[in-house]
């Protein structure tokens, strides 16, 4: 059997990313303006955080050593959501938060290599940007929503209760990111205020750190030193 060529692997890693950024759209933007509440609407999350964490794994499948701590990650995270709907346990939600969380926090480090690294096209480091700050947005969310599930009080204007609504906290972390700022939902406890802090800044710095690496792009992408006369 022929071995796979290198433009083959560098197609499907585009395509997978491109997936990727797919279904990133379809959870933040699509999911919460035409899914309802309850059952369906948590099966319909359980099923894109499944394929997105997939479609991450294959987009990153170059990083060999990070992809191996985000393959257990992702089983973990997948494993821990379909066994609540077998086995309801009140420790599932906390390790389903945090396994998610985990998961998307080493997605967004081998993302970030591909956006920041040496030797990638303009178009994939575009891509990976975009993607990259879908998938920041993303995991403030699932970390607001483990804070106002385990530390109530957190949040103000919140809602609360058990029923499992990610894209409450899709929301508020995206209207942080951009710091547009409505005030529907207040960080009330020091731990939450601390996150919407953070994220505010990193929403701030991460249009000119982009920009910049984009400027930067001339004078690193040259030919291999080997080409370079001694």
């Amino acid at each position: 059997m022929a071995p796979t060529s290198p433009s083959r692997f560098a197609g499907m890693r585009e395509r997978s990313m491109l997936l990727l950024l797919l279904l990133l759209v379809v959870t933040v933007f699509v999911f919460p303006a035409v899914l309802p509440h309850g059952p369906t609407g948590r099966f319909v999350m359980g099923v894109l955080m499944t394929l997105l964490l997939l479609a991450g794994v294959l987009a990153v499948a170059e990083h060999r050593r990070i992809v191996r701590t985000l393959v257990v990650l992702s089983i973990l995270s997948i494993v821990v959501r379909w066994t609540e709907w077998i086995v309801p346990s009140t420790l599932l939600p906390a390790l389903r938060e945090l396994s998610a969380l985990l998961a998307l926090l080493v997605l967004t480090v081998a993302v970030g290599i591909n956006v920041f690294g040496a030797g990638k096209a303009v178009v994939d480091r575009v891509m990976g940007a975009v993607v990259l700050y879908l998938l920041i947005g993303l995991e403030w969310a699932v970390a607001y929503g483990f804070l106002d599930a385990y530390s109530p009080g957190a949040f103000t204007g919140a809602g609360g209760g058990s029923e499992y609504t990610l894209e409450r906290w899709v929301y508020f972390s995206f209207v942080t990111l951009t710091t547009v700022g409505y005030g529907d939902i207040a960080p009330v406890s020091r731990a939450a205020r601390s996150l919407a802090i953070l994220e505010a800044l990193v929403g701030q710095l991460y249009p000119a750190v982009i920009l910049a690496r984009l400027v930067s792009l001339p004078r690193d992408e040259r030919p291999p030193s080997g080409d370079s006369q001694a």
